[in-house]
């Protein structure tokens, strides 16, 4: 009987201890001490879940934060937002001589970092790398600090933007990829895990584009957006919005993403601009001139040198009313956890918090319906089933 209690005994300790193994970590910065190396009054602006406060800190050694975890906790890592523009950063922790040693370090090359912390971390540095000649000042926008346990599915870790997409899709700003085309995020990233691109033109506000990775983020996507650098600007023509972007920039632009990342299939704008507007327009036209120029190696001689051509086999565009693909968006989807496609869409919609009070939403109904995307051009031949932007294509060999 003793040894049949003790089997019972162990086997419990054993679920136990797997259960506790995947917990998820629990948020612990609110508990935790931190010491700016400046603008110490200020720093509570890093810490509201705001995305239109930051603090800015001093250069040198202002642009640092020391880290205290609370008794009883081990900190396994920590999650850093920038706001405005991207920042290279080291986390430190002490080593036997109780001297700050760099344990890893970011690239500088996404809004979102986070960084592991090795096991029993009580106390972290937070602070720019080590022999950089300049050590400027940290915009940051929201930091969070992870106890042990499995990481939570909202914290980003991203991977680099796509060397080779199965699916580009190119927006005017963001949350258009969301509004426009509904569930072909969750379906294409979430559900099928294909290497996803997403390529907005205008980059606006700081705090739109952390809202963007958030929404994104819910939608399933990994690889990191890439965003041009054209000024927001509202026309209801194209003309009049070439005015404002010079077309041939527009069309390098546009070019070099798709000599760049290679998609399978490119997803873009109503040509009419959904409701009308410029930038929209200009994605469209961008996208069906750039499927041209794309594969033409005489023509932006800069992004053939660096990629090469490409032929798009590919092309669809929302509500092109040809060979059309009329989506479903509310099938349940295990993989979101029985929501549909529709539902994650919403949820990411929601992410652009700035955007709450305008009259934009989601609808899969009416003049904007983001179930119904055309062909607009095929090197695979038309489309049969008409339930799938891959149709006709085989597997993705990289």
């Amino acid at each position: 009987m003793k040894k049949k209690w003790g089997a019972l005994i162990f086997g419990a300790v054993l679920v136990l201890a797997a259960f506790a193994a995947a917990a998820p970590a629990r948020d612990i910065t609110s508990e935790c001490t931190m010491l700016p190396g400046s603008k110490k009054k200020e720093f509570k602006k890093a810490m509201d879940g705001n995305y239109r406060t930051y603090w800015n800190s001093y250069a040198g050694e202002g642009a640092a934060i020391q880290v205290t975890v609370p008794e009883g906790e081990e900190a396994s890592g920590v999650w850093l937002q920038w706001y405005e523009h991207e920042h290279a950063v080291a986390v430190q922790v002490k080593d036997e001589q109780g001297e700050w040693a760099e344990y890893g370090r970011s690239e500088g090359i996404f809004l979102s970092d986070y960084l592991p912390l090795p096991e029993g971390t009580k106390e972290f540095r937070i602070a720019n790398p080590a022999g950089e000649k300049k050590s400027p000042p940290m915009p940051l926008a929201e930091i969070h600090v992870y106890g042990q346990g499995e990481l939570p599915p909202e914290v980003q870790v991203w991977q680099k933007p796509a060397e080779k997409a199965d699916l580009m899709l190119v927006a005017g700003h963001p949350d258009d990829e969301i509004l426009w085309f509904g569930g072909i995020l969750p379906r294409y990233a979430g559900v099928e895990k294909k290497a996803v691109q997403v390529c907005i033109m205008v980059p606006t506000l700081p705090r739109r584009r952390l809202e963007e990775l958030d929404g994104l983020w819910t939608c399933g996507v990994k690889n990191y957006p890439v965003f041009g650098h054209f000024r927001d600007f509202f026309s209801l023509s194209l003309k009049d919005q070439y005015k404002r972007w010079d077309k041939t920039v527009v069309y390098r632009t546009v070019t070099g993403w798709i000599r760049r990342f290679q998609p399978e299939v490119v997803i873009t704008h109503d040509i009419k601009g959904e409701y009308g507007h410029g930038a929209h327009r200009a994605c469209a036209d961008a996208v069906i001139q750039g499927l041209e120029l794309a594969a033409d190696e005489k023509k932006f001689p800069d992004s053939y040198a660096e990629y090469g051509t490409w032929d798009v086999p590919k092309c669809y565009l929302h509500l092109y009313p040809e060979n059309v693909i009329d989506f479903d968006w509310r099938v349940p989807l295990p993989e979101f956890g029985g929501r549909t496609a529709f539902q994650v869409a919403e949820a990411a919609f929601a992410c652009h918090i700035s955007q709450q009070d305008t009259e934009y939403k989601v609808e899969d109904f009416g003049p904007g319906d983001c179930s119904l995307f055309g062909l607009y051009r095929s090197l695979v031949g038309p489309d049969e089933r008409h339930d799938d932007l891959f149709e006709n294509l085989g597997p993705v060999v990289d």
